[in-house]
């Protein structure tokens, strides 16, 4: 079963760009957790957001 293409686009509502914003950051921290267990090495993401200081 096969994704969907993304759209890339500007989401205008601010609301529903917040939340889509949140459910990649938190695919990228699993996927960077992930990588740091199996490779058995310290792992850094920096994310810079204007919704958190």
């Amino acid at each position: 079963m096969t994704r969907k293409k993304v759209k890339l686009a500007f989401i205008m509502n601010d609301s529903a760009r917040k939340a889509t914003y949140k459910k990649r950051k938190k695919g990228l921290m699993k996927k960077v957790n992930e990588l740091s267990t199996l490779c058995g090495i310290d792992a850094c993401v920096i994310i810079y957001s204007p919704y958190e200081a």
